[in-house]
């Protein structure tokens, strides 16, 4: 059963396209437009918003890397200075953040995500003990209102699209405020057509000018972006 999940230590391609029927239900909210629920199967939980994947973990080992974009984050950040501070924007089943708390202890970690019934998941079933700097804030007022930081980290996927303000100058302008010198910024962006992708290299280029780079995640709509000041 698990080579239908984890496959060479990433979600595999099935269990992504069809984790909103796998494994069994743990958890279940509606209100509105919002439906939440939290799946599982064997050791792997993973978090569901509007039926579109999240973050997965294996519970027995939540600072584990599963979905083939982070891997990708991981390797980049392995490269770099260990940073002081990180904002993480965009907290879902918490992924990211059980990583960067597992593998950087000493970095002041603060993780904002603007649905309250997502961080509530998050501490129930996904985050290992550990919930201190957990902010509920849109990510406009993180970045007004939370300092400088060495790295920034965009994963604001809710849905299959990207939020607006991911295609508007000024919301770049906050980030570029956001960063101590030598800063840096990942994104995880998913492009639908070439030209969503198109105005985003455009926007990050005018915004930070060289120090931009995109991967494409292999047989995913997933991109990476890897920006440096």
């Amino acid at each position: 059963m698990n080579a239908t999940l984890i496959h060479n230590d990433e979600a595999s391609k099935h269990f992504i396209t069809n984790c909103a029927q796998l494994g069994h239900l743990l958890y279940w909210y509606r209100q509105g437009g919002t439906r939440i629920e939290v799946r599982q199967q064997q050791e792997f939980r993973w978090l569901l918003l509007n039926h579109t994947l999240q973050s997965v973990i294996a519970a027995n080992q939540p600072h584990r890397l599963l979905l083939p974009h982070l891997h990708i984050m991981a390797q980049y950040w392995q490269t770099l200075k260990r940073p002081g501070r990180v904002l993480e924007l965009g907290l879902g089943g918490g992924a990211i953040r059980n990583y960067l708390l597992y593998n950087y202890p000493e970095a002041e970690l603060v993780s904002v995500e603007h649905n309250a019934q997502v961080i509530h998941c998050y501490k129930r079933f996904f985050s290992g003990g550990k919930v201190g700097n957990l902010c509920c804030l849109d990510a406009e007022q993180a970045l007004n209102r939370c300092g400088r930081f060495d790295w920034l980290i965009l994963d604001l996927f809710s849905e299959l699209d990207a939020p607006l303000f991911l295609y508007q100058r000024q919301f770049y302008e906050l980030l570029r405020e956001a960063l101590v010198p030598h800063g840096h910024v990942f994104i995880n962006f998913l492009a639908h057509h070439p030209s969503q992708l198109h105005h985003l290299q455009r926007l990050l280029n005018a915004t930070f000018g060289k120090g931009v780079q995109i991967l494409s995640v292999p047989d995913y709509a997933n991109h990476v972006c890897f920006i440096s000041l």
